[in-house]
């Protein structure tokens, strides 16, 4: 395990040498352990240059890279485009045809649920009897800064927080990086998500196929009820016991679900439970890096797996 970021921060130098400092750090690392598969996640620090000397010391390394950002957003395709020359394949919770466009060099790209991973994602939320609210959300806009950035909106989301707030006002809402409510991280986070039977699962548009962020894992894994928007396609990988959908585009159907759930917490326990074993069952660590590995060294996969697959090639 190496953390680019980790890393960079550690080193002042990092900031003046273009983490020239780091790169070097990481082809140490590299030689040390002569690994036979390279996997880089979110790591925008580690040059391309380095990437290349990997493949110039061992010829057949193997090099992916996964991804949980909507690849329309935060120059996910361009950061793809940027390395595609360089990566066998790439991993993105995204299944639309237009995650094509980085694809090079006979290399190919993959839908990837959302990892739980039951060391992570530890609570069990369905379990617990008595709750101080009803309903819980974290909206943040980045990992960087922690922070809410006041030069930044979020209608996309903020408008379901929006509709409950005012339509809503017996429901006991506990919603962070919202109306000056700071983000949640850590140990808080589990403190508070414990604190309601149910989670909204909001992500940022434009909607592409399956894609969600990895709030996915954090809320279900923990055994939260879930509540989905249909219009991202995941009833192909949940059932509808397993969470609540509801219809993106009309804040009638969302708000009267809400509310329905919210004053019926047994319903959404067992809900949640039911979500919460189908994640920890089919999308766990071990089953996606399995998969992730299956492509990496087959360029198919080569036993059944329990979401549909997308892979694209060139």
């Amino acid at each position: 395990m190496f953390s680019d970021r980790d890393m960079s921060r550690m080193n002042k130098l990092n900031k003046l040498n273009n983490n020239k400092s780091l790169n070097k750090e990481l082809l140490a690392t590299f030689k040390n352990f002569d690994p036979d598969v390279v996997v880089i996640g979110h790591a925008d620090k580690i040059h391309n240059e380095t990437l290349n000397e990997f493949r110039s010391i061992k010829k057949n390394i193997k090099i992916i890279e996964w991804n949980v950002d909507n690849y329309l957003l935060d120059n996910t395709e361009k950061k793809f485009k940027l390395r595609s020359c360089l990566i066998d394949a790439f991993f993105i919770t995204n299944a639309d045809k237009i995650i094509t466009s980085c694809l090079s060099n006979n290399n190919s790209i993959s839908f990837f649920p959302n990892i739980l991973d039951s060391s992570i994602e530890r609570l069990r939320i369905f379990e617990i009897n008595t709750f101080k609210y009803d309903l819980f959300y974290a909206l943040s806009y980045g990992v960087g800064s922690g922070k809410i950035r006041s030069y930044k909106s979020d209608y996309d989301r903020e408008v379901f927080l929006d509709h409950i707030k005012n339509n809503l006002s017996s429901i006991k809402t506990n919603f962070f990086g919202y109306k000056g409510n700071q983000p949640v991280w850590g140990a808080d986070f589990e403190r508070e998500i414990s604190k309601s039977p149910i989670s909204l699962n909001l992500s940022r548009k434009p909607h592409l196929k399956y894609y969600s962020s990895d709030r996915i894992s954090q809320y279900l894994g923990n055994g939260s009820c879930l509540f989905v928007d249909r219009n991202s396609n995941l009833d192909d990988l949940f059932n509808n016991d397993e969470v609540v959908f509801f219809d993106g585009m009309d804040l009638d159907d969302f708000g009267k679900k809400v509310n329905y759930y919210s004053k019926n917490h047994s319903e959404a326990k067992r809900i949640a439970k039911k979500g919460w074993e189908r994640g920890h069952k089919d999308y766990n660590e071990r089953i996606v890096t399995s998969y992730f590995l299956d492509i990496a060294f087959n360029n198919k996969p080569t036993k059944d797996y329990s979401w549909p697959i997308h892979q694209y090639y060139k």
